[in-house]
């Protein structure tokens, strides 16, 4: 059966919930293996992604409330149940990453974590959740990331580094897969890192400074599989259907670096600098 065509991915995804368009996050992606015992199981819009290990499963994002489900089938493809769940990782504050949260943690007892700049941040500012009338479930995390501590799951262990910007506490996540790094930024956009936007948000024109180093300390990192926040900032549903035995599409060296000096070029222009 040939894959059905997607529609369109928008330039910057976040504005979507913002501004409104088309509603991608409602399209259904088959789960499918991006590295060594490592899935994804978002949708068409925003990526959520499976870790298996030998005890059991950590899950990184859970996508919207009203799409959840979709979470759930995904992991269930996969030959999996929900209730393996035990870590869910949450790389920024913003719905489309936890609006899920709530509903993944009360079917699987699993325990949550996320930075603590966000999580204070979303106290402080429930309205920079932009849930934008969307149902959205409280929830408390059960620990806070810390650089230098790694998060460890049986036989898997997830590095979590604090690169701030798209929200004050955006976490990106690197771990082996087999003998390849893969790669998470936590949050690209810079559609937060406006003169309005901060202003709006309460939040100081250093935030761009932030995001700026933190792009640059993680630029350096020896990434092999990048994966996106969202699938369409590096084409990953468009390589779906190269995936073969024996052969990794989404093994390229070749995407990390290019990938964020985008964003660095960006932010400098952002912030009047030569890039």
């Amino acid at each position: 059966m040939s894959r059905k065509a997607l529609p369109p991915l928008p330039a910057d995804p976040f504005e979507c919930l913002t501004q409104g368009c088309e509603r991608p996050w409602e399209v259904d992606v088959d789960p499918f293996e991006v590295a060594e015992r490592t899935y994804y199981v978002g949708n068409n819009w925003v990526g959520a992604y499976l870790v298996e290990t030998s005890d059991g499963l950590i899950l990184i994002d859970t996508t919207m409330q009203p799409q959840v489900y979709l979470v759930f089938e995904a992991i269930r493809k996969l030959g999996f149940a929900p209730e393996d769940i035990k870590l869910i990782l949450i790389s920024h504050m913003h719905y489309d990453h936890l609006g899920g949260v709530r509903a993944l943690r009360e079917a699987s007892g699993a325990r949550v974590m996320m930075s603590r700049e966000d999580w204070d941040f979303m106290q402080a500012r429930p309205d920079m959740i932009f849930a934008e009338g969307y149902p959205f479930g409280d929830f408390e995390p059960d620990a806070f990331f810390d650089d230098d501590v790694p998060v460890r799951l049986g036989d898997r262990e997830i590095r979590t580094v604090l690169t701030p910007g798209h929200t004050p506490g955006t976490t990106s996540f690197f771990f082996d897969a087999g003998d390849r790094l893969c790669g998470l930024h936590g949050g690209v956009g810079l559609n937060t890192l406006g003169d309005a936007f901060l202003e709006k948000a309460g939040m100081p024109r250093s935030a761009r400074d932030d995001y700026l180093a933190a792009m640059l300390k993680v630029r350096e990192l020896p990434v092999e599989i990048t994966l996106g926040s969202h699938p369409g900032q590096v084409g990953m549903i468009e390589k779906v259907g190269d995936i073969r035995p024996g052969h990794n599409p989404f093994l390229d060296p070749g995407i990390w670096k290019p990938f964020l000096d985008n964003r660095i070029a960006q932010v400098r222009a952002l912030m009047g600098e030569e890039a």
